[in-house]
């Protein structure tokens, strides 16, 4: 863990948490363009409606990017290049930059075709780390042009774009719980319960009791809304990303949300990284 205090190698562990997390969604998105992209209602013709009539130039283009022959080649692209991310150790530099700048225009692509983020928060919180590696590569290559010496502004600037995006999410996430009455006393929870893969519960579930439904709920709160505390010490930083990864994989297993579990599994090395930084500027 004290190896994530080097920019350098914290961004290579969030690489290779992205990289794994971009795969999983290939594999699903694959077959999403199987049953979904078959539908009349899905069809671009229908969903870039609004480019049509306004931007119809634009809409055109997108039609074209969005036949299946041209969507499978950068949709095929994207996999592989995700793929050789696994390995983006013996990667030439530059070839890791070329890498960033086509997974990020695919993502964007690809939440283009749908008019957003199809599969919710997850496809923002992989735009938003897509997002924080261009933004260090754009970093580096402006330091390069200036002719500065190499060093790890580029991936620092990476690095806290992605702290920043992930913990606003969290605090936004337990702010938005902490103002809808139903989260505070817990009746919010026992519903998405009843709704879930293992739903509904039972008659006699201890989720069903009011206070022990309001207790979760509160935790849940808290938790989301304090998590800025851990880059008060790595150590805080390590408990909370293990809490951090304990509640996402009870949201994919009762949820089925493992496109969650990835991407924000992908920001801890930022966290924990970020955590080492202040305690070393402190």
């Amino acid at each position: 863990m004290d190896s994530l205090a080097d920019p350098r190698l914290a961004l290579e562990a969030l690489k290779l948490l992205l990289a794994l997390g971009l795969l999983c969604q290939w594999f699903e998105d694959r077959k999403l363009l199987r049953t979904l992209g078959e539908e009349p209602y899905a069809q671009w013709a229908i969903l870039g409606r609004d480019l049509a009539s306004n931007w119809p130039k634009s809409f055109r283009s997108f039609a074209w990017v969005f036949e299946l022959k041209q969507m499978s080649l950068w949709f095929g692209l994207r996999g592989l290049v995700a793929l050789s991310m696994l390995f983006g150790q013996s990667i030439e530099p530059r070839l890791q930059s070329a890498s960033i700048i086509v997974l990020w225009i695919s993502q964007l692509l690809w939440m283009i075709r749908w008019r957003g983020a199809l599969n919710g928060g997850s496809d923002l919180m992989t735009l938003s780390l897509l997002n924080g590696l261009v933004l260090g590569e754009a970093c580096s290559l402006g330091l390069w042009l200036a002719g500065m010496k190499p060093s790890s502004i580029g991936d620092q600037v990476s690095l806290w774009f992605i702290v920043i995006q992930s913990l606003s999410s969290y605090v936004v996430s337990g702010a938005v719980k902490f103002r809808d009455a139903a989260w505070r006393n817990g009746s919010a929870l026992i519903h998405f319960l009843d709704n879930a893969v293992h739903g509904p519960l039972k008659s006699d579930s201890l989720f069903r009791r009011q206070r022990v439904a309001m207790l979760v709920s509160w935790s849940f709160i808290l938790w989301e809304c304090a998590t800025p505390l851990l880059l008060l010490h790595p150590m805080l930083a390590k408990l909370a990303c293990l809490t951090a990864l304990v509640f996402h994989g009870l949201v994919f297993v009762y949820f089925g949300l493992n496109r969650f579990f990835w991407s924000w599994s992908s920001c801890f090395p930022a966290l924990i990284y970020a955590a080492y930084a202040l305690q070393t500027t402190g």
